[in-house]
């Protein structure tokens, strides 16, 4: 009996001893040139990364409205951006209280789309976003296990608080792009009251810091394009400034390719993170590039600081349509590597679902105000993404990066807000654009080109597009 239980204690120390060793020669394997048996060592030591990142504490960072209008008509309309106090209190009772309620209900009414230009007209709190989210995606933030909303996503929502005369009840309207759909929200004690939404234009207008906007179709119906005739500006007054600082773009010392060097250590560890040991690296100095892979993934970086990288075996067909899993490996991406990008925070611009997977673009913002890339040869602007990643609910794709670090210089100054302005600088430089051609955006932000590879400083300037071409006009700083 003694004997057979010391042969049982000898065989479960030998299996041990042998697990053991199996994960010790796959630690050092994976370190050198990759575990061969690549899906046991994931499903041992990781989760494509994403356990480095604490997701549910960064989200909201990536959750915001692009803008929140408070609109009373065509003339007196406020736009607050997250850099505005009221901007946090209203976004946190949409998502706090509004949310959770539309998804777990259905509405009172659904409309066809075409209703949502009627909305947009009357006086109402508006919050738009700049991509439509997807059902999972707001289910998350709203931390809700399950729902069952109407709407396939949200482009945007509008509140009328002046609809329904209870005081208890505030009407929301949630548009995806498809149609339109109408709630009751009850409001509890814990929820703003109406009367903040009745009192919010008062509010605006007493508040000095923030001028009201005008639609071009409104003030200047000669210079709007039909289609964007509700684009707000700052009109009339040409007195109009706002302090905004220049700003320093550079490629992350860590990432800059020395030519005359083999030195990649900074890169590897900025790049490649904790498995910096366990990639191939392959160095082109005539194109000054340098590549680094294993065998299912590739990262390359260039001399102008464009991260590109690929999952190199084919894609797995599942029936696992999953935005919010693709989302989370997206963002657990860029938060590993987000101490490149200085001062600047990353936005969400665009979501598109192309079968099982999603495209996930981002940009660069500075001071609530966006940037803008293009390349030197195409000086076309608003077309280049900061940042495009394509995921699925299993793991990233896909991603290309334009990295740059920003900060800025302190150096505040007072621009022209004006319309006005704009409208004298282009008559004073090409006024062949007021006669011929019709405007279809009108944005300030700072502007870089991804070709240079040199530090730049950006200063603040218009960004217009129009229906032939897009242009990039400097704001003209007060004279004192």
């Amino acid at each position: 009996m003694k004997r057979q239980k010391k042969e049982r204690l000898k065989s479960g120390l030998l299996a041990l001893l042998m697990v053991l060793s199996m994960v010790q020669i796959g630690i050092l394997w994976n370190q050198t040139q990759g575990f061969p048996f690549a899906f046991l060592l994931e499903s041992i030591f990781a989760d494509n990364g994403n356990e480095y990142v604490n997701v549910e504490q960064v989200k909201d960072y990536y959750f915001n409205p692009e803008q929140i209008v408070v609109y009373v008509n065509s003339f007196n309309q406020w736009m607050l951006t997250d850099r505005h106090p009221g901007f946090q209190v209203i976004w946190d009772d949409i998502r706090q209280n509004y949310l959770p309620v539309i998804l777990k209900t259905k509405p009172r009414r659904i409309y066809p789309a075409n209703m949502w230009s009627s909305l947009r007209d009357v006086s109402s709190i508006r919050i738009d976003f700049a991509a439509r989210y997807p059902n999972s995606m707001l289910l998350w933030l709203a931390g809700l296990k399950s729902g069952s909303p109407s709407f396939n996503g949200i482009k945007s929502m509008i509140i009328l608080p002046q609809e329904n005369v209870n005081v208890t009840v505030n009407t929301l309207y949630v548009y995806d792009e498809s149609s339109v759909y109408m709630y009751h929200i009850e409001i509890k004690e814990n929820m703003r009251p109406k009367a903040y939404y009745n009192g919010l234009p008062a509010e605006m207008r007493s508040q000095a810091e923030i001028m009201p906007m005008s639609a071009i179709g409104e003030t200047f119906p000669d210079f709007a394009d039909p289609s964007y005739e509700d684009m707000p500006i700052y009109a009339m007054d040409s007195d109009l400034s706002q302090s905004m600082q220049a700003i320093e773009a550079a490629i992350p010392e860590a990432l800059a390719l020395d030519p005359e060097s083999d030195d990649l250590n900074s890169i590897q560890e900025s790049i490649l993170l904790e498995q910096k040991d366990s990639f191939l690296a392959m160095r082109d100095k005539t194109e000054n590039t340098v590549v680094f892979s294993d065998l299912e993934n590739v990262y390359q970086l260039n001399s102008r600081g464009v991260l590109e990288y690929k999952y190199l075996p084919d894609e797995q067909k599942t029936d696992s349509i999953d935005a919010k899993s693709a989302f989370i490996h997206a963002i657990s991406f860029i938060e590993l590597r987000k101490d490149l990008i200085g001062e600047a925070d990353i936005v969400l611009k665009d979501i598109n679902q192309e079968g099982h997977t999603f495209t996930f673009t981002f940009g660069y913002q500075m001071d609530g105000l966006d940037i803008y890339l293009s390349n030197v040869e195409n000086d076309m602007f608003l077309t280049a993404p900061a940042i495009r990643i394509k995921a699925s609910a299993e793991r990233v794709l896909e991603c290309t990066w334009v990295v740059r670090e920003f900060h800025g210089n302190h150096d505040f100054r007072d621009y022209s807000v004006s319309f006005i302005d704009l409208l004298n600088n282009i008559y004073s430089s090409n006024p062949t654009i007021l006669k011929l051609e019709k405007f279809q955006s009108v944005k300030m932000g700072y502007h870089l080109f991804v070709d240079v590879e040199s530090e730049e400083r950006l200063r603040p300037c218009w960004l217009v597009r129009t229906d032939h071409a897009a242009y990039r006009i400097p704001v003209g700083e007060k004279e004192d």
